[in-house]
């Protein structure tokens, strides 16, 4: 628990705009470095606050932290521990957390109406039981059922696993659920940025796809997977 809440609640303050009150559930991505030149963190997407439930998790891992939101005071609270997050409210339609680490985390409501009739044991076999058209018409990608090490890191349910092109073979892949909605995160590189896309649909022959956040130049603007019959 202890390690969950530091990677999650690493911060400095951040200026607040007080008594703006926002519900259902929001992640961040897309975000941006606050300094140029300095040190920063990658792979650092992902947080998840549950504003109905007043939880906090991470997109990597089912762990997550009971918190106390006062949107009085735009105020966090760990019900365990005596640290406290100031957040910044824009319109309604998103939100700015400074965790301390050059990285300005940016948080967005997510859109929880895409309820699909499967289930994430079907996403998975359509995943890797087929092999897909080049995305961009360049890049292939070959979705593995080996775990991948970093599923050691975070929670094994996730289940983590290789992703192959011939960028790296040590790239991975995992699927995310939340309330019937399911999200596809995938980095082609072992170090490099995940790209993250909500699944809208899937049919025998394709996954539609909602691009979140997209990183380097071999992948823009996916929006399906289909299969190459």
């Amino acid at each position: 628990m202890r390690k969950t809440l530091q990677i999650i609640f690493i911060f400095i303050g951040l200026t607040s705009c007080k008594g703006q009150e926002v519900s259902g559930i929001w992640m961040s991505y897309k975000n941006r470095i606050i300094e140029e030149g300095q040190v920063t963190t990658s792979r650092d997407e992902g947080i998840i606050i549950d504003f109905d439930k007043q939880t906090v998790g991470n997109i990597a891992s089912d762990s997550i932290v009971n918190v106390k939101i006062d949107f009085k005071e735009s105020k966090i609270f760990l019900n365990s521990d005596t640290l406290n997050i100031d957040f910044k409210t824009y319109r309604k339609d998103s939100i700015e957390i400074d965790f301390g680490r050059n990285m300005m985390h940016v948080f967005r409501p997510l859109n929880l109406e895409h309820n699909l009739t499967i289930n994430k044991k079907d996403i998975i076999e359509f995943l890797t039981q087929n092999e897909f058209k080049k995305i961009n018409e360049d890049l292939n990608l070959k979705f593995l059922k080996g775990l991948h090490f970093y599923a050691t890191i975070f929670d094994r349910k996730n289940e983590m696993r290789f992703l192959e092109s011939q960028i790296d073979t040590n790239g991975y892949w995992f699927i995310k659920e939340l309330k019937g909605n399911f999200f596809l995160i995938f980095a082609v590189e072992e170090i490099g940025q995940q790209n993250i896309y909500q699944i809208t649909k899937l049919t025998k022959c394709e996954m539609k796809l909602e691009p979140m956040q997209e990183y380097g130049e071999w992948i823009t603007n996916l929006t399906e997977l289909k299969t190459c019959l």
